[in-house]
């Protein structure tokens, strides 16, 4: 993983160009195009940004050339004090890589030629923007975070149960949707039916929303697809949740087993990353709603520390031992 936290380049396979990134976010940012718009179609490939510091002066031993170049206030004052023809070998050897996005002077500094003749000698795009390089790095970072953050889409049920994120999934037919419904219909929050896109953020977290054309229905079999945004009220449905727990719904057969004690700790790898998952068998006369919202206030209490099971495994066991002695 890069030095700084994120993404490895790459993961995921997303990426988009500069002009994608003009077109988004240019306003907002302040982003105007100073040199190279026959450039403008290089990759972003990871969310952090670099001040390049020593690199101006010859030092590339820690210089990240994939990330987007920022020339802050210190950067640009070594710039205008150092000789021309000095600087502009260390810009080339900077911009020698073929990885570097574009270059972006903040603070409304003015373009220094020497750098424009280096991007152009690179074929770099060189940006400008009036904003504070520190406000200008945390908006551009937050929008790269999300953007190139690994995506991947999964056959289930998105519901926030006591504001848990619980993923739901289980073979075709085995009542994933009927036991959203009356989850919904106990006041809990849906997020997503049928397809759930799954987002890896900074910090190991997975986070659930729904594809646009999916928002809000929910299909359900004899009824057909029903708006429950329309049927149960805006506080009904969310756009996307924090993911931290998965239940599958599973047929049992005989030759299945099931944890009578849940002391397994069984865990469900998405992207990644692992999550607290748990296998609910499928009979006549459940009532699973209600079993996954003591899954999911069980969870919470996991989260603090609190493993019921544990502690009366551990209580059993001294009560043996105790026995034993006498």
């Amino acid at each position: 993983m890069p030095d700084g936290g994120g993404f490895p380049p790459g993961i995921g396979g997303k990426n988009l160009t500069v002009r994608e990134l003009l077109d988004a976010r240019g306003p907002a940012l302040g982003l105007k195009i100073v040199s190279g718009h026959k450039y403008l179609n290089r990759k972003i490939r990871v969310s952090e940004v670099n001040r390049p510091g020593l690199a101006l002066d010859g030092h590339l031993e820690n210089y990240r050339a994939e990330r987007i170049q920022i020339i802050g206030r210190g950067e640009h004052a070594f710039c205008v004090q150092e000789e021309h023809k000095k600087l502009l070998p260390s810009l080339a050897r900077m911009f020698s890589r073929p990885d570097t996005p574009c270059v972006v002077i903040t603070a409304g500094l003015a373009s220094l030629p020497v750098l424009k003749t280096a991007c152009n000698c690179a074929r770099i795009p060189l940006l400008h923007t009036r904003m504070e390089t520190s406000a200008f790095v945390g908006e551009l970072t937050a929008f790269l975070e999300d953007q190139l953050a690994p995506v991947t889409q999964l056959h289930g049920v998105l519901v926030d149960v006591y504001g848990l994120g619980v993923l739901i999934q289980g073979g075709a037919g085995i009542g994933k949707s009927e036991c959203a419904l009356e989850l919904v219909k106990r006041g809990h929050i849906l997020v997503a039916d049928d397809i759930v896109e799954i987002q890896r953020k900074r910090g190991d977290m997975l986070t659930g929303s729904c594809p646009a054309m999916l928002k809000h229905y929910m299909e359900v079999r004899g009824l057909g697809i029903i708006d429950v945004e329309l049927l149960f009220g805006v506080g009904s449905v969310m756009d996307h949740t924090r993911i931290e727990m998965e239940v599958r719904l599973t047929k049992l057969t005989r030759a299945d087993g099931c944890d009578r004690t849940g002391l397994e700790n069984r865990t469900s790898e998405i992207l990644g990353v692992k999550i607290p998952s748990l296998a609910i068998p499928v009979t006549p006369g459940r009532n699973l709603a209600v079993l996954i919202e003591v899954a999911s206030l069980n969870q919470r209490l996991k989260a603090q520390g609190v493993f019921a099971a544990k502690e009366f495994n551990e209580k059993l066991i001294r009560r043996m031992k105790a026995a034993a002695r006498h």
